[in-house]
């Protein structure tokens, strides 16, 4: 008697690493955004070196902000609740600033 071999088919995941390209495509575009932040300082220079070292410093510390926030995101879930709570307290702190500046504002 002929038995029927009977294969089974598996079913291959075709994963796509959608997530990596769009983190390459926004570390491309932070380049380019505090690259012309740092061009623009460059090609309209302040009256002031200090003025200078502040924005050099702002953008640096934009950067580290910016980077960080977007490489902890694609970790997992549990980086993207890390960003959240990042960009909460970010915000919070700018509404801070923004009340605590207008209340003691500086004679110019």
């Amino acid at each position: 008697m002929m038995e029927a071999k009977t294969q089974t088919s598996q079913s291959a995941e075709v994963t796509y690493k959608k997530e990596v390209r769009v983190q390459k495509l926004l570390n491309i575009i932070g380049i380019f955004i505090l690259g012309g932040l740092a061009l623009t300082n460059l090609i309209n220079p302040l009256p002031s070196s200090d003025y200078r070292k502040e924005i050099l410093f702002f953008i640096g510390g934009s950067a580290l902000i910016y980077y960080i926030t977007v490489n902890i995101f694609f970790l997992g879930n549990l980086g993207r609740k890390v960003v959240f709570i990042i960009l909460i307290l970010l915000s919070c702190f700018s509404l801070f600033m923004t009340v605590y500046l207008a209340v003691n504002s500086m004679p110019h």
